[in-house]
């Protein structure tokens, strides 16, 4: 429903583009760039009645429609006000307060519906540029919604959800041709959001809320005419790409949930900021996101303690993929990161009581690149029916591998190439490599001894380790530490410091 609403309210409350007007245009062009641009995308936009006294068109009963597979949304908009400054401008007002209504259908096909009340205030569009591609600017105090009257399958939930922002500036600029470009950008002082009712899923009851401080945005993308909507592979094969971040300086989160026995859960979070990127085209998909300084505490009758905390410096996780059939090797990227994780010494003590263990903050990062051959259209196939990977991998760059851990640390990095005119090893997924792994471990021995000590492994974990780092390793530069060099060789044999291994 969230979609539902921003994209309704890009032209009617929160979306506009800032640009310099190298031309003028009138209330009644930006009334119909409206019309137009809604019929472009199967949308409507109705209006009661039309009224013109001077320098102002107004608008009552504006109604409006977006159909999906599932459904629709609509909305009534008492009234609508585009008025010409004078300076080749017009700025727009509407009701500060409307109601959407969503009708679809969940996952399981039942009826879904909900009404959806946006408030604002303060709120101002002003319109220009050119009558073929008008610009938007917006600014506004604040613009809400809250969504109430839920109904399943045509019964009553009790649930509600809000959305409030505050202090809000965006910029919306389309460009329409045969793909219709559209930019972006977007901030707003605070983001707070609400949930509560009862939980669909054990009967329970559930209350959340949040705020994120200092919001900042920017897209940029084509959207194709009669564009297929739902549908993404047919959406990326019209032409439809996208370029988005979002950041966020400082944030928090509560959750409470109670089940049909009355067991309580908590959830406290907050965090120093954090960002979102999402990019995609008919040829790759790309997505990550972030967060710093994040602090989490649980409580509740669910948990046999006071309260367990978490924390961690940052977050972080990146992913490229060729999704696109194609006879030559695309890259990939995958970045994945978890540093200075920290529990509460409640979590430690269930095994480790005497704090035998260094509880130092914990890290994990692991960076890897290369080139893959997608063998397939990984939107459209059936990937769950292939014998074989849909990817043929080419090269792997292995950047970085840690893992930092109650006092030992595993590095590793190297480079890998794969022929794949040979027959696949490694579980069938691909040839055996050539190239070199370069690996360092610190630590363990005296990791192992106490995990030993407090019977959390047995001796013979030891023994093989010891067994298996004597051959595949040398002594590193300091006490208890390797060092190895793993080496792929084009006849097939692994070599680990220049020696063969039996395998």
């Amino acid at each position: 429903m969230s979609k539902h609403i921003l994209i309704t309210t890009s032209f009617a409350a929160l979306t506009a583009f800032s640009a310099p007007a190298f031309a003028d245009v009138t209330a009644d062009q930006v009334w119909q760039n409206w019309k137009d641009l809604s019929k472009s995308y199967g949308q409507t936009y109705t209006a009661g009645s039309e009224s013109r006294s001077g320098d102002t068109l107004t608008l009552t009963d504006l109604a409006f429609e977006m159909p999906n597979e599932h459904g629709k949304v609509s909305a009534l908009i008492p009234q609508v006000a585009f008025r010409e400054t004078g300076d080749g401008r017009v700025e727009v007002t509407m009701s500060d307060s409307y109601t959407l209504k969503s009708q679809n259908k969940n996952a399981l096909d039942k009826d879904l519906s909900s009404t959806i009340t946006i408030d604002q205030n303060g709120l101002k569009i002003t319109a220009s540029g050119d009558p073929a591609a008008i610009n938007y600017d917006i600014v506004g105090d604040k613009v809400s919604a809250t969504m109430a009257g839920f109904m399943v399958d045509g019964k009553a939930q009790d649930m509600t959800i809000g959305v409030n922002l505050t202090k809000l500036t965006a910029t919306y600029a389309v460009a329409p041709a045969d793909l219709t470009a559209v930019n972006s950008t977007f901030s707003a002082q605070t983001l707070a959001f609400n949930a509560a009712g009862d939980d669909p899923e054990n009967g329970g009851k559930f209350d959340v809320k949040g705020q994120m401080n200092n919001l900042a945005g920017a897209s940029t993308g084509a959207l194709p005419k009669a564009m297929t909507s739902g549908d993404l592979g047919a959406m990326l094969a019209q032409g439809f790409t996208t370029d988005a971040s979002f950041t966020y300086d400082s944030g928090n989160f509560t959750l409470g949930s109670t089940d049909p026995e009355g067991t309580t859960t908590n959830i406290d979070s907050t965090s120093k900021g954090g960002n979102l990127n999402v990019s995609l085209d008919s040829q790759r998909i790309s997505y990550g996101g972030g967060g710093k300084n994040v602090a989490l505490k649980l409580t509740g009758t669910a948990i046999p303690f006071p309260e367990v905390t978490a924390a961690y410096d940052a977050a972080e996780f990146n992913l490229l993929v060729p999704i696109a059939k194609s006879d030559e090797p695309k890259d990939f990227a995958l970045k994945t990161k978890l540093q200075g994780l920290t529990v509460s010494d409640m979590i430690w003590n269930m095994f480790d009581p005497g704090a035998s263990l260094p509880r130092d903050p914990a890290t994990l990062d692991i960076s890897l690149k290369g080139k893959a051959k997608p063998l397939v259209d990984m939107l459209t196939a059936d990937t769950s029916a292939m014998e074989a990977p849909p990817f043929e991998m080419s090269a792997l760059d292995v950047e970085t591998v840690q893992l930092t851990l109650g006092g030992a640390e595993f590095i590793g990095n190297g480079a890998l190439a794969f022929d794949n005119s040979k027959p696949p090893m490694l579980g069938g997924v691909a040839p055996m490599p050539t190239g070199k792994l370069n690996l360092s471990l610190t630590g363990a021995n005296t990791l192992l001894g106490k995990l030993q000590a407090l019977g959390l492994i047995d001796q013979q974990v030891t023994m093989t380790f010891g067994m298996m780092a004597g051959m595949l390793a040398k002594p590193g530069p300091t006490p208890d530490s390797f060092l190895a060099e793993v080496e792929f060789k084009e006849d097939g044999k692994i070599t680990s410091n220049g020696n063969q291994l039996p395998f």
